[in-house]
């Protein structure tokens, strides 16, 4: 337990922020989770950040994305933007990791946790760094201060401009998550958003760009609501049931 607490210090300070951040984060809950569990909880492409220390005390910060579980106890993940030393003197088999993942499910997610790098694929910029799966993990939850909810909700942003077609992939009364193909405009956090949602006489919503992540074929944009637009999302949300067979919510 005394590993896992020093972990998380460490940890925070590199500043790992939940997709939703604002400013009514809900007091967060901290719980021991065994690795298994925890990562089951943990989405293909999360961010991840962790610190890689050598025999000699020299380390190494560094963030990339997590790409997922094998069933032989193992962790998969992106090699990090390091030069071509740095990789080749901190990523040996053996080397301690400290590491803090993000879960966007839910009301979110940070999983810190303590393991070793087993194996180093190597293939230039696309290298895998495989590390062991962690016996126990300790996780904050509530980086929202409400659940997201996953759907899958046609929209168009800038709807009376542009019209740039996009999906919600998840959403509360507070904000969602819009994701646009790459070709379409590029927001900057901080940036004013115009959303329509195509449902059942939905008002076009206004908010922030709260985040931005890019994959290879979309932008994805974590969006708080204004505050006058927040009682349409709510009726939204409440109209909504969940799925057995998709295993999301449904209008």
């Amino acid at each position: 337990m005394t590993q896992l607490v020093e972990n998380e210090t460490v940890l925070k300070s590199q500043h790992i922020e939940s997709e939703a951040k604002d400013s009514s984060i809900a007091v967060k809950e901290s719980h021991v989770l065994n690795g298994e569990d925890a990562f089951a909880q943990v989405s293909s492409m999360s961010d991840m950040a962790y610190n890689i220390t050598t025999p000699t005390g020299k380390t190494l910060r560094c963030r990339s994305k997590y790409i997922g579980m094998h069933s032989n106890n193992l962790l998969f993940i992106e090699s990090p933007l390091v030069t071509p030393q740095e990789f080749a003197v901190f990523f040996q088999r053996g080397y301690p990791i400290k590491a803090c993942a993000i879960s966007q499910k839910g009301e979110g997610a940070r999983i810190y946790f303590k393991s070793k790098i087993e194996y180093v694929v190597q293939a230039g910029m696309n290298s895998v760094v495989i590390v062991s799966l962690p016996s126990a993990t300790q996780i904050d939850y509530k980086l929202r201060s409400e659940a997201r909810l996953e759907i899958s909700l046609e929209g168009i942003l800038e709807p009376e401009e542009r019209k740039f077609l996009c999906e919600i992939r998840d959403i509360s009364a507070q904000g969602c998550q819009v994701v646009v193909n790459r070709n379409a405009r590029e927001y900057k956090v901080g940036n004013p958003i115009e959303l329509q949602i195509l449902s059942d006489n939905m008002p076009t919503v206004q908010g922030i760009v709260k985040n931005k992540k890019r994959s290879n074929q979309y932008w994805k944009y974590g969006v708080l609501f204004d505050e006058s637009c927040r009682q349409s999302s709510k009726d939204l949300v409440e109209k909504l049931s969940f799925d057995q067979a998709h295993q999301k919510y449904l209008l």
